[in-house]
């Protein structure tokens, strides 16, 4: 299955950067897709992250209090749920709670990233 992760932002970037890694050691058959890392230089980016959205039908956007109303996660989580039916688009929170949540990211089932030490 392939996972279009989205970020915007130093720490959200480093909390894709994990996700990226992690997901396939957890998930049997998961394919992450992150643009900071799998997009190859020279390549045309705005090509790349289309194509990446068409065929994602499952998105994490990583939520940073700094990121919370940038244009690009907006963008990438509206694109992401252009099937209602099928599309299956997760805000993760980091530093934030559910209620910081407003307007379309509200829509989706958000879940918390808690730091633990």
């Amino acid at each position: 299955m392939k996972v279009f992760i989205s970020w915007s932002g130093t720490r959200s970037r480093a909390v894709a950067t994990a996700l990226k890694d992690w997901l396939p050691i957890i998930l049997e058959g998961i394919e992450p897709w992150v643009s900071d890392k799998d997009i190859s230089a020279g390549e045309r980016w705005a090509q790349s992250v289309a194509g990446e959205l068409e065929a994602a039908n499952f998105g994490i956007i990583c939520i940073t209090p700094e990121n919370l109303n940038a244009d690009w996660i907006l963008f990438e989580s509206g694109a992401l749920s252009k099937s209602m039916q099928d599309a299956r688009v997760i805000p993760l929170l980091f530093d934030l709670d559910f209620s910081d949540i407003s307007g379309p990211l509200a829509q989706f089932q958000a879940k918390n990233l808690k730091r633990t030490r």
